[in-house]
């Protein structure tokens, strides 16, 4: 199993199913925003972005190369749905 694969299972354990909780994010994120909710997808991605602003800081940063690929999974399996 990849690290990436052991991620994803792993957080799907401790907050649930993946499309839940970001549609769960996005309708905060919209609200917050005055704003309509934010697809879950898009949430995906948004997260992929923190990591990379987080990586510009630290590249070799182990961690948020994993959560890309899983934030980046996520998104692409919303998506297919």
């Amino acid at each position: 199993m990849s690290k990436v694969n052991k991620i994803l299972d792993d957080r799907e354990e401790q907050y649930g199913d993946a499309t839940e909780n970001f549609a769960k994010i996005g309708r905060i994120w919209g609200a917050l925003l005055d704003i309509e909710d934010i697809a879950p997808w898009q949430v995906a991605l948004m997260m992929d972005s923190l990591k990379t602003v987080r990586l510009f800081k630290n590249p070799s940063h182990e961690d948020s190369w994993i959560d890309k690929q899983g934030y980046t999974h996520h998104g692409y399996e919303m998506v297919k749905q």
